[in-house]
C-alpha cells in the first residue's frame, strides 16, 4: 500500500473485505486520525466498490448525526479511490452480542441510539437497506457506550435512487418480507432489521429466523413466526420488550413502528419495566395428548370393505373438524374436491393405491389455512388445475399429480404450496403455475409438463431445490414480469425453447443447477431480466448456453458453458454481463459471442478447445478480459468484425491462439491487438 491518499498520510491496515481494505490513516492539516477506505487492487469488483462508495459518500452529504459515522471525503488518486471517515476506535456490536460480555440492557441503549440515527437517516430520504450488527460500531465513553451506524453503501435515496427496485441488496437474514416480494426498500424494512438486531440482543445471537440454507431462510421470514423468544432470555431484562420484537417483526409494514424513532421510545419505555419474563412470555411445556377415539373428529377412516367410517371424501370433510386426519384406504375416488377446513388428508397403503380421480374442476381445491396432502394420486381429467390452491396454503409430501390439461398445480395471487418429494406429470399443460403473489417451494419434486415445467406470473415467487424439470415444449423454467425464483441443486433438461427463460424483470438465481440437453437456449434472459448463476453446469445444449438478450444482465460465477450445438455464451444488443471463474469450452459455434451494443466482463474465464472462435467481437461491442486464458481454439482466439474494438486487457490474459480482424473483403487476417 503507498503511503498516502489525497492529502491523507497512510499508517497501517487495521481491516479487510472482499471488496477492499480500510487503513488508519492521518490528516496532517487538522491532526486528526481517519478511516481511509479503498477498493482492492486488481478486484473483479472495482465497478460495483466505486459505485457503492459513490453512495455511500452521497448519503453521507445528507446527514449529520451524532449516531451515524461521519464521511469526510470521498476521492481518487492515481486511480485509486477512497473514503475517508471518522476513525472510532470501538467494536461492532455483532461482536459484542456474540461475547456476551457487556449487559444487555446497555445493548438495548445503544440499539435505540441506532434507531435516533436512523430515523434522521429518513426523514431526510435515505434508507440504509443494510441495517446489521456488523454495521453498528460502538464505542465507549466512561461508562456509557456510544453507536454509530455505518456503511450506507446500498444506501436508496429517494426516488432518484442509485439502484433499481426488484434487485435485492443487504444480508439475508435481515430482510423484510415485503422486500424479499419487491425488492422495494422502504423506512419500514429498515424497521423490520431492527426488530431482527432486537431479537438477537434479547436472545444472545440467535436469529429469528432459522434454515439450512438461503432458501429456508427466505421461507421463514416470509411464511413463519418468528422463533418464541425464551424465559431464560429475559433474566436481566423487562420481559414486555417481547411485545416490542413481535410489533418491530411483523409480517406487514402497517402492523410495525410507524418508524426508526418509534422503535426506539419503545425499547428505552421497556427497559424501564420490571425485570423477567411475564407470566405470558413462560411456554410451558406441552401436557401429553390423549389419543382420541376414531370417529370423535379427531380421525376419520375413509374406505370400502367395513374398514372404512365412510366411503365418501366429501362426506369426510363434512364430518371433519378443523385439526382432523382423514385417512384414505387404498382406492379409487372419483371426486373433486374442496377443502376448506385446515386438515390432513393422508393415503393408507403402498404408494400409488390411493387415487382421487376429478370428476368435475380440480381434483383438491384448497380454500384454508393450513392443508396437509400425503401419498395421494391427484388424477385428471381436469380443463384446469388438478390440485388448485385458491386460498391459504397446501403441503403436499409424496405422491403424483397425473392426467393435467392445463396445470397440474397452480397457486392462486397470495396462495402457497409446498412440494416435497412430488411426482407431477406427465401432463398436457403446464406442471406448476404460480400467479402473480403466489408462492411455491419444491423440494425433491419432478416436473414434467408438456407445455412448461414450471411457470411463475408477474409478482409471484418460487424457490425449487434438488428437483427435476423435464421435458417441455417450452421451457423447464419460465419466469415472467417482476417474478422472483431461486433454483438449487436442480436438474433441468429436454426444453424446446430453453431450460430457464427469463423476462422482462423478472429476478432467477440458480445455484449448483445442471442444465443438460435442451433442445434450444441453456438460459436465456430477456430484456430488462436479470440473472444470477453460481456453480452451474450448462451443457450440450442447442442454442447458445447462456443468451443475454437486449437489456438484460447476467452475473454468471464458477459455471461451464460447454459442448453446446451454438455458441457458448452470446451477448446481444443491449445485454450486459460478468463472467467469473468460468469455463466455456468444446462448443460448436464461439465460445462467447458480443453482438453490436453488447457489453462483457470476462474474469478469471477460459475459453477453451471450442470447435470455432474462443471470442468473437462485432462492432460497437464492449468487452474486458481480466487474467483470462484462450487457448486451442479451432479458428482462432479473438476474433474481430470489421469495426470492432478490441477488447480491454487487464492483469496477464493468456491469448494463446492470437487474434484475426475481418478485412474490407471479408478474409481473416491475423493482428496484433493495440
Amino acid at each position: 500500500m503507498r503511503d498516502r491518499l489525497g492529502r491523507f498520510e497512510v499508517v497501517r491496515l487495521i481491516g479487510k473485505g472482499a471488496m477492499g481494505e480500510v487503513y488508519l490513516g492521518r490528516d496532517p492539516k487538522l491532526g486528526r486520525d481517519v478511516a481511509l477506505k479503498v477498493i482492492s487492487a486488481g478486484t473483479a469488483f472495482g465497478d460495483e466498490a466505486q459505485a457503492r462508495f459513490e453512495r455511500e459518500a452521497r448519503a453521507a452529504a445528507l446527514l449529520n448525526h451524532p449516531h451515524i459515522v461521519t464521511i469526510y471525503e470521498f476521492g481518487e488518486d492515481d486511480g485509486m479511490h477512497y473514503l475517508a471517515m471518522e476513525f472510532l476506535d470501538g467494536h461492532e456490536l455483532e461482536a459484542l452480542i456474540r461475547e456476551a460480555k457487556s449487559p444487555k440492557g446497555d445493548l438495548l441503549e445503544v440499539l435505540a441510539q441506532v434507531c435516533d440515527g436512523l430515523g434522521y437517516a429518513h426523514g431526510r430520504g435515505v434508507v440504509h437497506r443494510d441495517i446489521k450488527p456488523a454495521n453498528v460500531l460502538v464505542t465507549r465513553q466512561g461508562r456509557r457506550l456510544h453507536a454509530k451506524l455505518m456503511d450506507f453503501g446500498v444506501a436508496h435515496m429517494g426516488p432518484s435512487g442509485l439502484t433499481q427496485s426488484g434487485v435485492w441488496m443487504g444480508t439475508v437474514s435481515y430482510m423484510a418480507p415485503e422486500y424479499l416480494d419487491t425488492g422495494r426498500a422502504t423506512a419500514s424494512s429498515d424497521v423490520f432489521a431492527l426488530g431482527v438486531i432486537l431479537y438477537e440482543i434479547l436472545s444472545g445471537g440467535r436469529k429469528p429466523f432459522q434454515g439450512e440454507s438461503t432458501t429456508s431462510v427466505l421461507n421463514c421470514i416470509l411464511r413463519h413466526a418468528p422463533e418464541p423468544i425464551r424465559p431464560a432470555d429475559l433474566r436481566d431484562v423487562p420481559g414486555s420488550l417481547v411485545a416490542v420484537v413481535d410489533r418491530a417483526l411483523a409480517k406487514r409494514p402497517e402492523d410495525r413502528y410507524p418508524d426508526a424513532e418509534s422503535l426506539g421510545i419503545a425499547i428505552r419505555e421497556a427497559l424501564r419495566g420490571p425485570v423477567g419474563a411475564p407470566a405470558a412470555a413462560v411456554v410451558p411445556e406441552p401436557a401429553p395428548v390423549r389419543p382420541e377415539p376414531e370417529g370423535s373428529g379427531h380421525r376419520i377412516r375413509v374406505g370400502k370393505g367395513g374398514l372404512g367410517q365412510c366411503l365418501s371424501l366429501k362426506v369426510a370433510l363434512r364430518q371433519a373438524k378443523a385439526g382432523s386426519e382423514i385417512l384414505v384406504l387404498p382406492g379409487l375416488y372419483r371426486e373433486s374436491l374442496v377443502v376448506d377446513k385446515d386438515v390432513a388428508i393422508l393415503a393408507l397403503g403402498e404408494p400409488g393405491e390411493v387415487i382421487i380421480q376429478a370428476s368435475s374442476g380440480p381434483a383438491v381445491l384448497v380454500q384454508a389455512q393450513a392443508v396437509t396432502l400425503r401419498g395421494l394420486t391427484l388424477q385428471g381429467p381436469a380443463q384446469e388445475a388438478v390440485l388448485k390452491v385458491k386460498s391459504g396454503s397446501a403441503r403436499m409430501e409424496g405422491g403424483r399429480i397425473l392426467g393435467f390439461q392445463d396445470a397440474g398445480v397452480e397457486v392462486e395471487s397470495g396462495a402457497q404450496v409446498s412440494l416435497e418429494e412430488v411426482a407431477i406429470g406427465p401432463g398436457a399443460g403446464t406442471a406448476l403455475r404460480v400467479r402473480g403473489r403466489g408462492q411455491a417451494t419444491l423440494v425433491g419434486t419432478t416436473l414434467q409438463g408438456e407445455s412448461s415445467g414450471v411457470e411463475v406470473e408477474a409478482e409471484g415467487r418460487a424457490q425449487l431445490t434438488g428437483c427435476r424439470l423435464m421435458d417441455s415444449r417450452f421451457a423447464g423454467l419460465l419466469a415472467l414480469e417482476h417474478s422472483q425464483v431461486v433454483v438449487e441443486s436442480s436438474d433441468i433438461g429436454n426444453h424446446a425453447c430453453a431450460g430457464v427463460h427469463v423476462l422482462a424483470g423478472a429476478n432467477v438465481v440458480l445455484r449448483q443447477c445442471r442444465l443438460v440437453g435442451n433442445p434450444g437456449f441453456g438460459v436465456a434472459v430477456m430484456d430488462r431480466g436479470l440473472a444470477t448463476l453460481e456453480g452451474c453446469q450448462v451443457q450440450a445444449n442447442g442454442g447458445a448456453g447462456l443468451l443475454i438478450h437486449r437489456g438484460a444482465t447476467v452475473q454468471a460465477r464458477s459455471c461451464t458453458f460447454s459442448e453446446g450445438r451454438a455458441v457458448g455464451v452470446d451477448c446481444a444488443d443491449g445485454g450486459q454481463g460478468v463472467l467469473d471463474t468460468c469455463e466455456i469450452s468444446g462448443n460448436a459455434g464461439a465460445g462467447v459471442q458480443v453482438e453490436p451494443g453488447g457489453s462483457l466482463l470476462l474474469v478469471r474465464c477460459g475459453l477453451n478447445e471450442g470447435r470455432d472462435t474462443g471470442l468473437l467481437l462485432m462492432e460497437d461491442s464492449d468487452v474486458t478480459l481480466e487474467e483470462c486464458v484462450v487457448r486451442r481454439n479451432a479458428r482462432g482466439g479473438v476474433l474481430l468484425a470489421k469495426d470492432a474494438a478490441d477488447p480491454v486487457m487487464r492483469g496477464g490474459n493468456r491469448i494463446e491462439d492470437g487474434f484475426l480482424r475481418v478485412d474490407g473483403g471479408g478474409n481473416l487476417v491475423k493482428v496484433t491487438p493495440i
